[in-house]
């Protein structure tokens, strides 16, 4: 969240009185009191578990209990102290959030960075009826937009006036009604929880990992070479991670139709919800693991501005929204066709890569493909997870060819079309590079086109924008204008 982290400096460098070089003192309210308890209790399962592993302290428990209730009562003193050094406030243009006992850090949250608001309970803070709020922020990540916890009533309260600031009493009022009549909506497209418990069993990392365990276990045992249980830990998390992500991370999941568009639902112990406006979808992803395409199934995630592309703490690759966490072949086309009406990826002729690329992609290669139509560019690759990567031409950033050493000799190019970072990434490999300069200038081209398209359509009621103060435009140039790097 830069912007608002930019906007913390200057919050800081001037108080009420005026005096410079001093902070103003935040005067701000307090989270609730089992905050501490309800973030840190998984540390202290995990300290508990490592403490009865341990041979030596299970010989001495007088030890083991002074160790357990020293960590405890450190994470309490730690966490009181995060919670008493933790205020938020209401200011007339944003939520302000100061933490940090040792390190002091303030997050401001504009009003009109809000793109939507949702109460979630945890499983631990539904036990004591607490909630935390998460805020959709735009350029935000997903940790910048939490604030947690509050008693459930006073979450609700707060979220009601978030939205009357951020949107009007209008669209909170409707936001609030829409939430009252989800129940009673039937729901477009419900995921059994059958097929997700499959499809996480029979999905490449389990099945790869599972199979070294399994190896590992009996190598184990026939060798009487005890250090393998100790290399089975991260395969043993490799089965059991994705399993609690997937099957109870996506439990019930839901997709139902709203006024804002379509939403989801899902979650066995933190239920969680999400509005999949149509007109912030940036592109679309689709992975068909190798097992997976021989049963028919699919994955389908989302690029959507302000919430796709962040990095959770942990996590390597950028992620999206999730659209169908694992569905057949004609609900994919389904899930599609809601998101981008029209679209029909069979009626897409694919281009594949010339021969010649199997020097670089002995097997892969076969797989290597493009596609165009008046709404999209479509590209696919890999054989052992097939990976398609849906990109809207108005939604295009850039247009760019790569060529490297082997490339040169072989005569071929990659085409890459940028989009804001995400799970999307639409590129166009090992293609001629005769082939690939025409595409970049074609797909600049029809960037281009598709912007003003889409531009003049949604300004035909609005008044042109005034010139900057050195003369030009302000209106944005399409970013594919000037993009081609050849």
């Amino acid at each position: 969240m830069s912007e608002q982290a930019e906007q913390t400096g200057h919050t800081g460098r001037a108080n009420q009185t005026g005096e410079p070089g001093r902070a103003p003192e935040v005067v701000g309210q307090r989270l609730h009191p089992l905050t501490p308890f309800v973030k840190g209790w998984g540390y202290f399962v995990v300290a508990a578990i490592a403490l009865v592993n341990n041979e030596g302290l299970r010989q001495n428990l007088t030890i083991a209990g002074i160790g357990l209730a020293a960590v405890l009562v450190g994470g309490i003193l730690l966490g009181a102290l995060s919670w008493w050094f933790t205020k938020w406030q209401l200011t007339d243009d944003a939520i302000r959030v100061d933490s940090g006992f040792l390190f002091r850090r303030t997050r401001i949250i504009r009003f009109d960075r809000i793109q939507a608001i949702d109460v979630a309970q945890p499983f631990v803070a539904r036990l004591f009826g607490m909630a935390e709020l998460r805020m959709d922020v735009a350029g935000g990540g997903r940790s910048d937009g939490r604030l947690s916890f509050f008693r459930y009533a006073e979450a609700h309260e707060l979220r009601t006036t978030l939205l009357i600031r951020a949107k009007g009493k209008t669209a909170a009022e409707q936001q609030a009604d829409e939430q009252q009549a989800e129940a009673l909506v039937p729901p477009l497209l419900t995921v059994p929880t059958s097929r997700l418990l499959g499809a996480t069993l029979l999905s490449s990392t389990v099945v790869a990992s599972a199979g070294a365990l399994i190896w590992l276990i009996v190598a184990t045992m026939v060798l009487d070479f005890h250090i393998g249980l100790f290399a089975g830990l991260p395969l043993l998390l490799g089965v059991v991670q994705p399993i609690w992500k997937q099957v109870v991370g996506n439990h019930g999941f839901t997709l139902t139709e709203s006024r804002h568009g379509l939403r989801t639902k899902r979650g066995l112990f933190d239920v969680q919800r999400q509005t999949v406006p149509p007109g912030r979808v940036q592109g679309l992803l689709i992975t068909e693991p190798l097992i997976w395409r021989l049963l028919g199934w699919a994955r389908v995630d989302l690029d959507i501005a302000g919430v796709a592309g962040q990095k959770e703490d942990g996590e390597d690759e950028l992620e999206g929204a999730q659209l169908l966490p694992v569905g057949e072949r004609a609900e994919v086309a389904y899930v599609l066709n809601r998101v981008l009406p029209g679209l029909d990826l069979s009626r897409i002729e694919m281009r594949r890569a010339p021969e010649r690329a199997k020097w670089l992609r002995p097997i892969g290669w076969r797989f290597l493909a493009y596609g165009v139509d008046a709404q999209v560019l479509v590209t696919t690759k890999g054989w052992v997870s097939r990976r398609t990567s849906i990109v809207l031409h108005h939604k295009t950033q850039s247009v760019r060819m790569e060529q490297g050493p082997l490339q040169r000799r072989l005569g071929l190019a990659n085409v890459h079309v940028d989009t804001p970072l995400g799970p999307t990434d639409a590129t166009a490999l090992h293609r001629d590079q005769v082939e690939a300069a025409a595409l970049v200038e074609a797909q600049a081209a029809r960037a281009r086109e598709a912007r003003r398209t889409v531009g003049s359509s949604t300004a035909v009621h609005t008044q042109p924008n005034p010139p900057s103060p050195d003369g030009s435009s302000s209106s944005a140039a399409s970013p594919a204008e000037d993009s081609s790097d050849r």
